[in-house]
């Protein structure tokens, strides 16, 4: 399985928007904030975060259809909730994530209550159960940043990174802060630094190719948006090496979590070790370049319901069809680990079947097709170059295989060897995957909100939910992290 992959459960793991509300088009409006006036104290969060998603109280497991869950611990994480983790303001936020829940607790004693995890972690702490447990990472730490400096260090601050990451013009309404936002809190800066890895090195030769060779050369880049689905420390590193030619729209929406079942803090340290990469080619790009969407394959991994687990999963945001016409998009490639994967994940699969049936062609680009030419000679501290099909002439073989880009002119004119290939000669012919979106049943099926496609999507039932148990008045008495454990015992609340 290739390292892009969403890992099997044999492996150990490493384990926003600036404030105010969403300018999405289509993501629904997340209205006026429950937070009780006054409430600022400790590590508390602002920003929409999980805008345009709602999500439904869990009356019983759901399993994911995909890989085996990411996080593993031998305590649970709610063993011992400190009083700095619940407790947000003092008397100054007396109330839970759940309205109006402490007049009903009140009459009725002590109850159990199924919340949305994110808005969990705002409001007590985005390591909530589990202070003392730090972060570990499956790939190494560096000091040192994608450009051997130590710039990284300005981007832990969420305004920088978010200065960094943010698109400018037409697309910025699709960009998730969520996860820079999560930086608001010391404890988690404190335990950050860029991580470097192998799979790292390559999606970032992958998608430097794809820039280079490809978007460089075409007549008609901004005819095609790019969504990149592969685990959430190379989908940054893929986006780094394309960034040069292609507008960076991260979606990441969700906090990271010591026990998280996303590694979402590998995604951020992974963020941290390009920034200052990112956000020097993203200065330069004409407003025209294309969309490139970056997601996290590990976004709907699957949750066991275990206590040794925190459900950070969130689903994919990308823009609906209308608002793509309306950006003169005709085309989607999609760009996934390898040819395992044969069709899109299945949060993604009623975006895209919109899409087909809105006359935007969809195809899927393995990230492994571009590999290093084996005849090239690299020196021990230079990365190898990657080609379509691994080989200099590979994109005269890519302009076949997805004819969605044309060449320009020039690019025909200083390639001779262009002319002397068809369709039918193409090398990398049989390569292409045979795909087109198609309705099928998944967990996150018939979950379209506000009435009319594209507007959002609910979460489905127990998915990115975790459970506290509130005492009289509104007290936190305990949590845990699945819905069929035992609670830790908290003794302390919000007021």
């Amino acid at each position: 399985m290739s390292e892009q992959s969403v890992p099997p459960s044999s492996r150990r793991p490493p384990v926003q928007t600036p404030p105010g509300p969403s300018q999405s088009p289509y993501f629904a409006n997340p209205g006026p904030s429950s937070e009780p006036a006054g409430a600022s104290s400790g590590e508390q969060f602002s920003g929409p975060g999980g805008v345009g998603r709602i999500n439904y109280a869990a009356p019983g497991q759901i399993a994911s259809p995909y890989a085996a869950g990411y996080a593993s611990a031998s305590k649970p994480w709610w063993q011992k909730v400190s009083r700095r983790g619940w407790i947000i303001g003092g008397a100054a936020a007396g109330a839970v994530t759940i309205g109006g829940i402490a007049a009903l607790v009140a009459v009725f004693g002590e109850k159990e209550i199924d919340t949305d995890s994110l808005e969990l972690q705002k409001k007590s702490g985005w390591n909530i159960g589990s202070e003392n447990r730090p972060l570990t990472f499956s790939v190494p730490t560096t000091q040192l940043d994608s450009r051997n400096s130590q710039d990284w260090q300005k981007y832990l601050d969420q305004n920088a990174m978010l200065a960094a990451f943010e698109p400018r013009g037409k697309w910025q309404p699709y960009f998730v802060p969520t996860l820079i936002q999560s930086l608001q809190a010391e404890s988690l800066r404190n335990q950050l630094k860029p991580i470097f890895g192998p799979s790292m090195d390559a999606s970032y030769g992958r998608g430097q190719a794809l820039a280079e060779d490809i978007l460089a050369n075409a007549a008609n880049p901004g005819e095609t948006a790019i969504i990149v689905d592969l685990i959430g420390r190379d989908s940054v590193a893929y986006g780094a090496g394309l960034a040069s030619h292609g507008r960076l729209i991260t979606t990441f929406d969700n906090y990271p979590h010591p026990l998280g079942v996303v590694p979402s803090h590998e995604t951020l340290a992974a963020m941290l070790y390009y920034a200052d990469e990112i956000a020097a080619k993203q200065a330069t790009l004409p407003e025209h370049a294309p969309p490139v969407f970056l997601l996290d394959a590990y976004r709907i991994n699957d949750y066991k319901d275990t206590d040794n687990q925190f459900d950070n999963r969130y689903l994919a945001k990308v823009p609906p069809a209308a608002k793509l016409t309306e950006a003169g998009i005709k085309h989607i490639i999609y760009v996934t680990p390898d040819s395992s994967r044969k069709v899109e994940m299945d949060d993604l699969n009623e975006d895209f079947v919109d899409y087909k049936n809105a006359g935007i062609s969809v195809a899927i680009l393995p990230a492994s097709e571009f590999t290093p030419d084996p005849n090239q000679s690299v020196g021990t501290s230079s990365r190898p170059r990657y080609y379509y099909g691994g080989h200099p002439m590979g994109s005269v073989w890519f302009f076949y295989a997805y004819p969605y880009y044309a060449p320009s002119p020039v690019y025909v004119s200083r390639t001779p060897y262009y002319r002397t290939v068809s369709p039918a000669t193409n090398p990398m012919a049989s390569r292409v995957p045979s795909y087109t979106p198609a309705p099928r049943q998944t967990m996150f099926s018939s979950s379209r909100m506000g009435g009319a496609r594209g507007v959002g999507r609910s979460k489905p039932s127990g998915f990115g939910r975790s459970t506290v148990r509130v005492g009289s008045g509104g007290r936190i008495t305990g949590t845990r992290a699945g819905r069929s454990g035992s609670f830790g015992r908290g003794g302390f609340g919000f007021g």
